[in-house]
């Protein structure tokens, strides 16, 4: 009797551990396949994780060597003493080159007399935070400009930088617009602005002291050689991929919304706050356009979409609502306040993109802030539907 429970015991552990060898063989060979025949297998963090569902495998292998080359110019951003902005130290790599301005792109030359040239300030978004050059706003609107005006040189400037917004924008216009001899001045921006606001409220920025290197490291731009140190758990793509679907199926079962996506009332505090953005907001456009208008400066005025106002949203994208609404109550509703206070003007001219995505199925904001490639190219070619119209008129009168 003894003997056969003995038995049966040495059974029982055979067994346990066959079922361990077979999980571990399961999960090695998940593991396998992953690193080795998806895109998820390149992913460093959560973040990139987002990205692989949107991008192609082309998109996000581009994406993959631009995180890279910014990587390696470790901290790249320096503030400017005196005033509020920052700007990229002049470097090159295969995906971007600062020049001497501070800001993506080839240096530029003396302005030629035929020639019109347009400077688009903004965040990463203008700036194509990993994105091939061609995919970005600027380089969009300047292929669009080009084919509508064969006979005018149009040159657009790439004047995006990482964790920018319009209070920091308008002084960089104010500093360097003449220098780069501009006809006008377009700002594509709001993003961070609201950001900023709702986690730090709407004080004005402290001039730098110094030459001061600016602390902006994304999360995407970890670096490969890096990440190779991270524990095995930390970097294993069979665990990403459970993590994501872990939060895509428990966030929309944890919270509890009136609506299909109810949101959290704001607070009075945070109500106050939101007006007086939108108030603050609307007076530096006014006073970027007369400052610019002074200098002979034409400016536009571009307010983005938001993830918040778009319908429907993709399984990624509600996800991140959801994750919105449970992580920091208050942060959904507070954007769409800030959106729908900013409208449409002719003087100042503000053109706003809030709905530009509504009817679009497709993940636009891989991340809840950040386009897509499809989404930028969307976001660009709406840019330049505005703009020609604007030209138009203006070489039109030119002429005469």
């Amino acid at each position: 009797m003894k003997i056969s429970r003995r038995i049966d015991k040495i059974r029982s552990f055979k067994g346990f551990f066959c079922a361990l060898f077979t999980v571990f063989l399961l999960l090695a060979a998940s593991e396998f396949i992953l690193q080795n025949f998806t895109s998820f297998g390149e992913t460093l963090n959560n973040d990139e994780y987002m990205a692989s569902l949107a991008f192609s495998d082309e998109e996000l292998r581009t994406a993959m060597k631009a995180r890279e080359d910014l990587a390696s110019l470790g901290p790249r951003i320096v503030g400017i003493p005196g005033t509020v902005v920052f700007r990229y130290k002049k470097a090159r790599r295969d995906s971007f080159n600062f020049n001497s301005f501070g800001f993506r792109g080839e240096e530029p030359q003396k302005k030629e007399e035929n020639e019109y040239r347009i400077g688009v300030y903004g965040d990463s978004r203008v700036l194509g935070f990993y994105l091939a050059e061609e995919n970005t706003i600027p380089f969009i609107l300047q292929k669009r400009l080009r084919a509508e005006f064969p006979d005018r040189k149009i040159t657009v400037f790439n004047i995006g930088i990482e964790g920018n917004d319009l209070q920091r924008e308008i002084p960089f216009a104010e500093l360097e617009s003449e220098n780069l001899e501009l006809d006008m001045a377009v700002f594509y921006t709001g993003g961070g602005d609201v950001n900023y606001s709702f986690y730090k409220g709407n004080d004005d920025y402290k001039p730098f002291t110094e030459d001061e290197a600016m602390d902006l490291e994304h999360a995407m731009l970890d670096n490969i050689a890096e990440n190779k140190k991270k524990p095995f758990l930390q970097r294993s793509a069979v665990v990403k991929v459970i993590k994501e679907a872990f939060w895509g199926d428990s966030v929309q079962k944890s919270a509890s919304f009136e609506k299909e996506l109810g949101l959290h009332p704001l607070i009075p505090e945070y109500e106050a706050r939101a007006d007086e953005f939108i108030a603050k907001f609307k007076s530096r456009i006014e006073y970027a356009s007369g400052m610019l208008a002074r200098k002979g400066i034409k400016s536009v005025f571009f307010y983005p979409p938001f993830l918040q106002l778009k319908k429907p949203l993709s399984t990624p994208e509600r996800n991140l609502f959801y994750r919105n609404e449970i992580a920091v109550p208050g942060l959904n509703t507070y954007s769409i306040r800030c959106a729908k206070g900013i409208s449409e003007s002719t003087n100042p001219l503000i053109f706003t993109q809030s709905y530009l995505f509504n009817g679009n199925a497709n993940t636009m904001f891989y991340d809840g802030i950040h386009y897509t490639p499809e989404a930028t190219r969307i976001v660009g070619n709406n840019v330049a539907d505005r703009m020609i119209p604007l030209l138009k008129k203006e070489f039109a009168k030119n002429k005469h």
